[in-house]
């Protein structure tokens, strides 16, 4: 028996999020399980997947996983065959609150005080939002794109040869959001741009979650299991392109 092709998620809280809530690892209706059946079924070769996620990861958090964290970087990306980059959507969020606050609050003490400033910022988001009138975004563009930049080459050094997709960003129907997102397609093609200068295809994410956007979840972002295997089968689809030599891979960067 062949050994089994090593792939690995890189992601936020839609790689593990249904219209349910956050579900365990094994759910099969999850995107990167709908993935992993999908890449057996095209390739006729078992998949072993390894997601790494965070609930609201950024790009800024990834970029400190990939470059900080050794296990992730040697005992994960390193040998990969295959690398689904799947950030960005909470970068491209209206903004409304400034992220350093949100850095903050986990350390105010008393626990009481805590929650009571937490529930308060919670209900000032949207607002904020509205105040700006939805033109700025968690993450600016500039630094969007220094970081999706550094991310991209780590992914690229560490996963030499690796074949490689990267999720375009989720918009939402969410009152947290003030239910508007008008920067959406500027900042789903501004992180395409970025992704297409590493040679790594992207996958546009709400094209696929839009037609199921009534079945999203009550927080108005994450998606239905319609929504998770269209985006899996898609995601297959590109990896599978180039891993039987149909598409070419990300190059490997010159650092010898």
């Amino acid at each position: 028996m062949s050994e089994a092709l090593r792939l690995v998620v890189l992601g936020d809280s839609t790689s593990f999020t249904d219209d349910r809530g956050p579900q365990l690892p094994t759910a099969p209706d999850l995107y990167p399980n709908v993935l992993t059946r999908s890449l057996e079924d095209r390739l006729g070769r078992r998949v072993a997947t390894t997601v790494i996620a965070r609930a609201g990861m950024t790009v800024r958090e990834a970029a400190r996983t990939v470059t900080k964290d050794r296990h992730v970087q040697f005992d994960v990306l390193l040998g990969a065959d295959a690398v689904v980059l799947g950030v960005g959507s909470f970068d491209h969020a209206p903004g409304g609150i400034p992220p350093v606050v949100d850095a903050v609050v986990p350390h105010i003490r008393p626990a009481s005080v805590r929650r009571r400033v937490r529930r308060g910022l919670h209900a000032a988001y949207p607002w904020a939002v509205r105040a700006t009138g939805h033109r700025r975004r968690r993450t600016s563009p500039a630094e969007f794109e220094r970081l999706y930049d550094l991310v991209l080459l780590q992914l690229r050094g560490l996963a030499r040869g690796a074949a490689m997709v990267a999720l375009g960003p989720t918009s939402h129907r969410a009152a947290y959001y003030a239910w508007r997102h008008p920067g959406h397609a500027a900042a789903e093609a501004h992180q395409a741009a970025v992704a297409a200068r590493h040679g790594v295809p992207s996958v546009a994410s709400w094209a696929f979650v839009e037609p199921h956007a009534d079945a999203l979840n009550p927080d108005g972002i994450h998606w239905p299991a319609p929504a998770h295997a269209a985006v899996g089968e898609a995601l297959a689809g590109v990896l599978a392109d180039q891993l039987e030599g149909r598409a070419p891979r990300p190059p490997v960067p010159a650092w010898d």
